[in-house]
């Protein structure tokens, strides 16, 4: 595989604590922390309802935030205990691709290779730009009013979470603008990481396909020129290495859904859920 595309997704998930391997108490300790935290943060936001009147709006409003946290501590949570699942899958599709020895093989999967790579770049580089500008939206208000001279009597703090810590909000605004942030990079990191995976683990078997695809064709073209039993030998073992390389990515792909799909069943679930809250919101 290339070695490139394993590079960018090993750096994102060592960042969140889900790369499958070197699994040590540092880690352990990273991952109970970031699961704590995405935890914590959605108590934080269901307290609201002990302390505001409930009203339609408000509740969907409080829902439709709290639900897609729920969406992603399920997620992290998820790939955490499945990590053995994401290091078989990794192993076996490095084992497939060192196999193969003719090099338009290797092309092909080197543009598969270099196509996740620039769509896990791209979709990297946009989540930072959005996570620049959410990091900046509670303090926009202070920002303004220092270049702009607002009244300094009227409110600069602003969280656009609601969230209940029982405390003066005032006074601890920038413990709960740090709980927020970490929740934000936690959550979008998890994300980041694991969609790129996934994304960049299915580019490759399309890849995988299309060499199957491709040792087909090579056979049609020597049955066409068949003159003697060696020929007849050569088209048989080509289809034979077409059909064994199609059986065994087959096989990933099935280890790799059947390990996940009561996660994504209920992803799923959430995902409908969060999105027809925020319509009718």
């Amino acid at each position: 595989m290339d070695t490139q595309f394993l590079y960018i997704h090993r750096i994102i998930l060592v960042a969140v604590g889900l790369w499958p391997y070197h699994r040590t108490m540092l880690v352990h300790l990273q991952c109970s922390v970031f699961s704590i935290t995405l935890i914590s943060f959605i108590i934080f936001q269901l307290t609201t309802f002990l302390t505001t009147e409930w009203t339609v709006d408000f509740i969907v409003e409080i829902l439709s935030i709290s639900l897609f946290n729920v969406l992603c501590a399920i997620l992290y949570n998820s790939f955490w205990i499945n990590t053995h699942v994401v290091k078989r899958v990794l192993k076996n599709l490095q084992y497939i691709c060192s196999d193969l020895k003719d090099e338009n093989e290797i092309a092909i999967l080197k543009r598969y290779g270099y196509i996740a790579k620039c769509i896990t770049i791209g979709i990297t580089l946009f989540a930072m730009c959005f996570f620049f500008i959410v990091t900046l939206l509670p303090i926009l208000p202070r920002i303004f009013g220092i270049f702009f001279l607002v009244n300094e009597s009227e409110p600069y703090r602003n969280i656009y979470i609601r969230t209940e810590y029982f405390v003066d909000e005032e006074k601890y605004f920038y413990f709960i603008l740090l709980h927020l942030y970490a929740v934000q990079y936690i959550a979008g990191g998890t994300i980041l990481a694991t969609q790129t995976v996934m994304l960049g683990y299915f580019i490759h078997f399309c890849g995988l396909f299309n060499i199957a695809s491709y040792r087909i064709e090579q056979a049609m073209r020597i049955s066409d020129e068949v003159t003697n039993r060696m020929n007849t030998r050569q088209v048989d073992k080509k289809i034979s290495h077409a059909v064994d390389i199609h059986r065994t990515t087959l096989k990933v792909i099935k280890f790799y859904l059947y390990n996940f799909e009561d996660t994504w069943f209920l992803l799923i679930v959430l995902v409908v859920i969060c999105l027809s809250l925020h319509l009718f919101g």
